[in-house]
């Protein structure tokens, strides 16, 4: 094996495989990027079992070959190089990796890629095409929403629903739920059908891989059932799918509600961002009281203090006085991606449904805190 590549552009792909490495398997294979060469140039892949990630990087290819390279070594090494042509020479018979870089002549012992774990089967099966971006901001909007408690491993992966022209993501930790439905180019009768669920923290990193030189994301599921694929131009992303039975999320959505609060989202999200500081020490909770015009943030810290921050807003219905985690809602209200945000409540005991004004493609619903009013 040997080609010639940018020092810079191989830094950056190596940073991106670089997050399927597993640094804590007791596989030292695992530990290592596969690099090869051949008719694409030059391409990284590094894998966990369960994520799996492959880019190909421009490379002038002078001949094929393959070998594995401890991931974490590389990628730093190579990132504090200068940005120049680097050539890399692989030795067959000692698997050693030979980087030569502007004055830097290179050394790395590698392990023959034959012990590389088999990859999952490139994209074989029925896909689709999305909107890089809106893919990116449909994952924030929703994988925040998702368990970090592995004893519910279905909890911890987002529900991903394939219907006709629409995509659907769900999360919800059972203390809030987050819903964004985008549209898409259908894939005609070879379409993915039904609904998949891919763990959160996989499809985090392919908002992260989104870029504008990759505006388009084609996601396919194998035929087995047990892949999602994720491909762009020029990289791959493969999750294992969590198997399970995903919550019935439609029914805890309420159809209609008593009190509604309309205000602008930014001042919202700033004053209830203020009003917490004062609720880290009090289980991190804030009320929100209702009343003509007025929605009222409040937090208490019986030994360090208390805020009150009345805003202007639109009240209709009843008046309310409410408690909520308050991460909970400065992070559905971070999703919120319109001027004007919308809370609508059904009393103290229900949940509170936020959702931008002027759309109906996402909604994010949070269950009350029982404290003392």
């Amino acid at each position: 094996m040997k080609c010639t590549v940018s020092s810079s552009a191989l830094s950056s792909s190596l940073s991106l495989v670089s997050r399927a490495v597993s640094p804590r398997s007791t596989l030292p294979i695992l530990g290592n990027v596969l690099v090869e060469t051949g008719d694409e140039g030059l391409r990284l892949t590094a894998t966990n079992l369960d994520l799996t990630i492959s880019v190909a990087v421009p490379a002038e290819v002078a001949s094929e070959g393959r070998t594995t390279i401890p991931a974490r070594l590389l990628t730093e090494y190579v990132g504090s190089l200068l940005d120049a042509p680097c050539t890399l020479e692989l030795n067959p018979s000692t698997q050693v990796l030979r980087l030569v870089c502007g004055i830097h002549r290179t050394n790395i012992h590698g392990i023959d890629a034959i012990e590389f774990p088999p990859l999952p089967p490139r994209d074989t099966g029925a896909g689709i095409e999305v909107d890089g971006p809106a893919l990116a901001a449909a994952v924030t909007q929703t994988a925040m929403a998702a368990s970090g408690d592995e004893a519910r491993p279905v909890l911890t992966g987002v529900l991903v629903q394939f219907d006709a022209d629409r995509l659907t993501l769900v999360a919800t930790d059972g203390h809030r739920l987050a819903v964004k439905t985008l549209e898409v180019a259908g894939g005609g009768e070879d379409a993915p059908t039904g609904s998949i669920i891919v763990p959160a923290r996989h499809l985090t990193e392919v908002a992260r891989a989104i870029t504008p030189a990759r505006p388009v994301v084609r996601v396919a599921v194998s035929p087995s059932r047990n892949q999602v694929f994720f491909t762009m131009p020029d990289l791959e992303i493969s999750s294992r799918l969590i198997e399970g039975t995903y919550p019935n999320y439609a029914q805890v959505i309420p159809g209609e509600s008593t009190t509604t609060v309309t205000l602008p989202t930014s001042a919202l999200l700033r004053e209830t961002r203020t009003v917490s500081v004062l609720a880290k020490d009090a289980a991190n909770v804030v009320r929100l009281r209702t009343g003509d015009g007025t929605l009222t943030l409040l937090a208490q810290t019986a030994e360090v203090g208390d805020d009150e921050a009345p805003l202007e807003a639109s009240v209709n219905g009843d008046d309310l006085h409410i408690a909520f985690n308050a991460r909970y809602v400065l992070d559905a209200l971070a999703a919120v991606d319109s001027d004007q945000v919308q809370l609508s409540f059904n009393g103290p005991l229900s949940p509170g449904v936020i959702r931008p004004v002027g759309t109906d493609d996402y909604l994010c619903i949070i269950m009350p805190v029982r404290v003392p009013m």
